[in-house]
């Protein structure tokens, strides 16, 4: 990169000081509305946030276009158009006149931007700077005279900022960082695959397919903004280690393909509840009967209500329901799905 000039650096430190604002990436995007204006004279300003499942980009922002502009600003043709115009790829700012493709082949150009009055333009794919793509700046102007060298030097210098105020990992993992105890955790997509977090390892009980990410995405996991549990570290031995499951909802926030938060901490007191109470406490939160728990854990029915006064004893309950409904908000139990998958490993 071009170092910059001094009234450069310093747009790039309004720019960066912005990119480090609390809120979400639509505040941030609408706070760079002045900024990217001033790097080089524009009638408009666009910030996508690109969905990786849908392959789309997700406007964050479209400040200046006209209603009928706006609508063509998205959607697959839109996103296809942006692939023409190289912008999915580290490479530095391209104005219309850099493109590789004629921009008359570009339906966005020809038949939505040019009737509307544009002539010229720049824009850049936006990658962060561990190398993710995250989505799009663009800006468009009625002038045909291209953007300066500087500009475009400015506006590369600027990219990977752009980039960090748009991140949805990185609301993701402040959301992660309320546990501040957690050891590991993932993000869980729309599609049911798994993202990384920032600042957190994996585990290789947060892989896709392992009985606690089923665990995770059950109904009962899943119907409140956090829920916790407990987890073996291997469901079918009774001496292993427990941790704690933590599962929070991420905001609806664009592109909308992260939907939850899953994160491993070491297990809390378990007020001397045995690893079989805890699996009846488990049960009896997804409203099973004794005889059905017994089954399940291949045990007397009769022992399972043995078992429920020692459990109400020791959290101080006058019921088996309410002290389902501690262990429930304390995370004080095994979930079914962990119990029902260690049997069925354990069935020849």
């Amino acid at each position: 990169m071009v170092p910059l000039s001094a009234a450069g650096a310093a747009l790039l430190d309004e720019i960066v000081e912005i990119a480090l604002m609390p809120g979400g990436p639509v505040e941030r995007a609408q706070a760079l509305v002045e900024p990217l204006r001033r790097i080089t004279p524009c009638d408009a300003v666009l910030i996508t946030a690109f969905d990786p499942e849908r392959r789309l980009q997700t406007p964050l922002l479209r400040h200046g276009y006209h209603p009928m502009v706006s609508q063509a600003l998205h959607g697959p043709r839109f996103t296809a158009d942006v692939e023409r115009a190289g912008l999915h790829g580290p490479r530095p700012p391209v104005r219309l006149c850099d493109l590789p493709v004629p921009a008359e082949t570009l339906p966005t150009w020809s038949q939505c931007l040019y009737p509307a009055g544009f002539r010229e333009g720049m824009g850049m794919g936006l990658f962060t700077r561990d190398g993710r793509y995250v989505g799009v700046v663009g800006t468009s102007s009625t002038d045909p005279t291209p953007a300066t060298e500087e500009a475009r030097d400015l506006l590369d210098h600027a990219g990977p900022w752009i980039a960090h105020a748009i991140d949805p990992l990185r609301t993701i993992s402040a959301i992660a960082a309320l546990v501040s105890d957690a050891i590991a955790g993932v993000a869980l997509t729309r599609a049911g695959n798994t993202a990384a977090l920032n600042g957190l390892p994996g585990h290789h009980l947060l892989r896709l397919g392992t009985r606690l990410m089923t665990a995770a995405t059950a109904p009962a996991a899943t119907e409140s903004p956090l829920a916790t549990f407990l987890c073996p570290a291997d469901c079918t031995n009774t001496e292993t280690e427990l941790f704690r499951v933590s599962i929070l909802t991420c905001p609806p926030e664009p592109p909308g393909h992260l939907r939850k938060v899953v994160l491993l901490s070491p297990a809390p007191n378990p007020y001397g509840l045995s690893r079989e109470e805890l699996q009846i406490l488990g049960l009896l939160v997804e409203g099973w009967p004794h005889t059905r728990i017994a089954a399940t854990l291949d045990i007397p029915t009769s022992l399972v209500g043995d078992r429920l006064h020692e459990i109400q004893a020791r959290l101080g309950a006058t019921s088996a329901h309410l002290a389902a409904a501690r262990a429930l908000r304390r995370g004080l139990y095994i979930p079914a799905a962990l119990i029902t998958a260690a049997v069925c490993e354990r069935c020849p």
